[in-house]
């Protein structure tokens, strides 16, 4: 990631009591939208496997570890430490710390739904297709008016495991655009192309 602020612009910051040091501006943001309208960047799906960091997958994708943040600005993720999935030794750690032991972790309801329509599975060919349940999220008043078959309590466990399980899939940006990505970046702050 420290590659990612290399071009950044620097300012003068006097700490209280101490010298005036440089500091890199991070409050500058590259923005690859003119770039991505104009060029028709095509993004690629990728699984994130246990213990992958965005500089492992930058290395397996692009054979450059120093494009983690190309990884990460593909992704929208501005906090590789909150928004970027766990492993599964960081979940259960942070699973614990969060909500105690495994059996409150499965107690706690952390809401409740309502099912409109199951899952369901149909066949075209050899290809069997899966249409995910659709459900809504009721308050407990609605919950204990329904049938068994129409509802279901979703415990903090299942939800959590559930939000870090969707960060798994994320979308990068295909190879062939990757030297245009670093071109721009190298001379974004002195073109103007920049939010604050």
């Amino acid at each position: 990631m420290a590659h990612y602020f290399s071009p950044f612009p620097t300012a003068p910051y006097k700490f209280p009591s101490t010298s005036t040091v440089t500091v890199t501006d991070i409050t500058r943001r590259f923005t690859l939208m003119n770039l991505i309208s104009a060029s028709k960047i095509v993004y690629d799906e990728y699984y994130v496997q246990d213990g992958e960091r965005p500089d492992t997958v930058a290395w397996d994708y692009y054979n450059d570890t120093t494009l983690d943040w190309v990884v990460l600005l593909a992704n929208e993720i501005q906090d590789p430490y909150f928004q970027w999935v766990l492993s599964d030794e960081q979940f259960r750690a942070y699973m614990i710390q969060k909500y105690g032991t495994l059996s409150d972790q499965y107690q706690t309801v952390h809401h409740y739904e309502w099912i409109i329509s199951p899952q369901t599975e149909y066949t075209e060919g050899e290809t069997v297709n899966v249409v995910p349940e659709k459900t809504l999220v009721i308050d407990y008043a609605k919950y204990i008016t329904l049938a068994a078959y129409e509802r279901k309590i979703v415990t903090v466990y299942d939800y959590e495991f559930i939000q870090n399980e969707r960060r798994r899939q994320i979308f990068l940006f295909d190879v062939n655009f990757v030297d245009q990505i670093r071109d721009s970046h190298k001379t974004i702050f002195t073109t103007g192309n920049i939010i604050r």
